[in-house]
């Protein structure tokens, strides 16, 4: 696989994957559930764990690409008396605090990067110039937009935005992607692909589609940049089904399934996870 020489994030990537001889693991984690002050907590957790990269997801109110358990993970951060953009902004800067050297990643919808800073609604651009500076500054490399189609007007303009900020807009490929429409995406990815292994929603699925592998090799024989497989991996052995197929895993919903069941116990029980999912990718001889 060629990485392309003009993205920082996906030579980033790469370095650890040769580093660790092993696909990456991205554990997801919605900021703010059960409060701002466990997220740093259980995001130190899953860096202890092992992990590799951590995607950081921004709550939002209309979270269109996610499932049951992270929909109540965001009404349950929203809800709380001190949400706000700038307590995930601060929260995130805490976080890279941690370990600096450990890249991050925003998962966040159109809505907040073109409203969240906006005094009114001719002030887009603004807004999203702010977004990108204060997500540079605290340790973001790469923002996933699953609303954001890669050829819309939006984004690029947020490509160049975030470009000028040094935050790459993570493509994303699902399984009815067209051939055409994967092709381009896959020329114009920078960071890396985030590959949507499953129709529908996120959440906790018990079997991996039977195509997954091919449809993952087709992918990483058109990019330049290294390809994440995500949506429905809950469990390490599912995982460890992807080695040699893939470049990263990401696992999400799971963890908030232990947050709501008992928040106490959360983060011991999700550096245990954490290393399991490590564990998995270890590269088979």
């Amino acid at each position: 696989m060629t990485v392309q020489t003009t993205s920082p994030l996906a030579m980033r990537l790469k370095q650890i994957m040769t580093e660790k001889g092993r696909p990456l693991y991205m554990p997801y984690l919605t900021l703010g559930d059960p409060s701002f002050k466990a997220s740093v907590e259980i995001a130190g957790a899953m860096l202890r764990g092992g992990a590799d990269v951590l995607e950081l997801g921004i709550p939002f109110s209309d979270p269109t690409a996610d499932g049951p358990v992270i929909q109540k993970a965001m009404v349950r951060s929203m809800s709380a008396s001190d949400f706000s953009i700038d307590a995930v902004f601060e929260t995130t800067e805490k976080i890279h605090a941690l370990q600096p050297e450990t890249p991050l990643v925003f998962l966040t919808y159109l809505n907040p990067v073109l409203s969240g800073f906006a005094a009114s609604s001719a002030d887009e651009q603004e807004s999203a110039v702010r977004f990108f500076e204060r997500s540079a500054r605290a340790g973001i490399r790469g923002l996933v937009i699953p609303d954001l189609p890669y050829d819309s007007k939006e984004a690029r303009l947020l490509a160049r935005l975030g470009a000028m900020a040094g935050v790459e807009i993570v493509g994303m490929i699902a399984p009815n992607t067209s051939p055409k429409r994967l092709k381009e995406i896959a020329a114009a990815a920078r960071g890396f692909i985030y590959y949507v292994t499953s129709h529908g929603v996120t959440g906790e699925r018990s079997e991996l589609p039977a195509d997954l592998v091919e449809r993952l090799e087709q992918v990483r024989k058109l990019s330049g940049v290294p390809v994440f497989a995500g949506f429905g991996i809950s469990r390490p052995e599912q995982a460890a089904t992807l080695v040699g197929h893939v470049d990263g895993v990401i696992a999400g919903s799971v963890h908030h399934r232990i947050i709501e069941e008992d928040a106490s116990t959360a983060a011991a029980k999700i550096e245990q996870l954490t290393r399991d999912f490590t564990a998995s990718l270890q590269t088979r001889n």
